[in-house]
């Protein structure tokens, strides 16, 4: 391993103790707050969406991002997303600009002795092991989300996939997107499967594309299954042409 490529690396970890120490307060804040004040007021996410700008910069990555004209600016909406790595996070967040948003995380990260303090209350938890489980997940996602400006931000896949395809779409974005008549805007993110592969310290210096499609919404004409097929269509072309 090049002797550059371990020097850049400690030293964007040395910048990300820096920043994570610079946000610590502000961010603790953040989720300090009960959650119904915390998805109220969009100064409370301009901290949060300064820590992912903050968290890219520091990766030293060539990141492009396409098609951000792509993005509703007088409406809340739905952010599909394919989801490769742990920087999808940050790559991903910064396009809510300040919005507030609520994730959506499989009720599976609970199971993370270090991050089932964090995830509750940053996300909302999908648990599909039951039709009534799914259900209930389903009820709080829509009493976060209806009648308020917050973006929801999935990852329809549900886990994070590496061989840099596009992998069958779970249907929960599809019934949100019935359910709140929100448009889903698709965001296939190209190569930060190479740049920050899972479970790893390094950063390889692969350039990573973000590409913001034009947003869809579930027409009266669709079914659930079309609609998702039309959305995962969508990536699958972007993968194809960005490969």
């Amino acid at each position: 391993m090049e002797i550059g490529m371990v020097l850049r690396n400690l030293f964007s970890r040395f910048l990300l103790i820096v920043i994570t120490i610079i946000f610590l307060i502000p961010i603790l804040i953040f989720l300090l707050f009960p959650e119904k004040y915390r998805y109220k007021y969009p100064i409370i996410f301009y901290p949060v969406h300064w820590f992912y700008v903050a968290i890219l910069k520091c990766t030293f990555l060539d990141i492009t991002y396409k098609g951000l004209e792509n993005i509703p600016k007088d409406q809340p909406v739905i952010f599909a997303a394919n989801h490769q790595s742990t920087l999808d996070i940050p790559l991903v967040g910064v396009l809510s600009k300040g919005v507030p948003h609520v994730w959506l995380a499989k009720a599976e990260l609970m199971d993370s002795v270090f991050v089932r303090w964090v995830v509750p209350l940053i996300s909302v938890l999908v648990d599909v092991s039951s039709p009534r489980n799914a259900m209930l997940s389903l009820r709080k996602i829509l009493n976060v989300v209806n009648n308020h400006y917050r973006n929801l931000i999935i990852f329809p896949e549900g886990t994070r996939r590496i061989d840099g395809k596009i992998h069958e779409f779970f249907g929960g974005f599809t019934i949100l997107a019935k359910k709140t008549g929100r448009l889903v805007v698709p965001v296939c993110i190209i190569g930060v499967n190479k740049a920050y592969p899972p479970d790893t310290f390094w950063l390889y210096l692969y350039p990573i594309t973000v590409i913001v499609g034009k947003p869809f919404l579930y027409e009266a004409t669709d079914t659930d299954e079309t609609f998702k097929n039309r959305v995962h269509d969508w990536f699958v072309q972007q993968m194809e042409s960005g490969a």
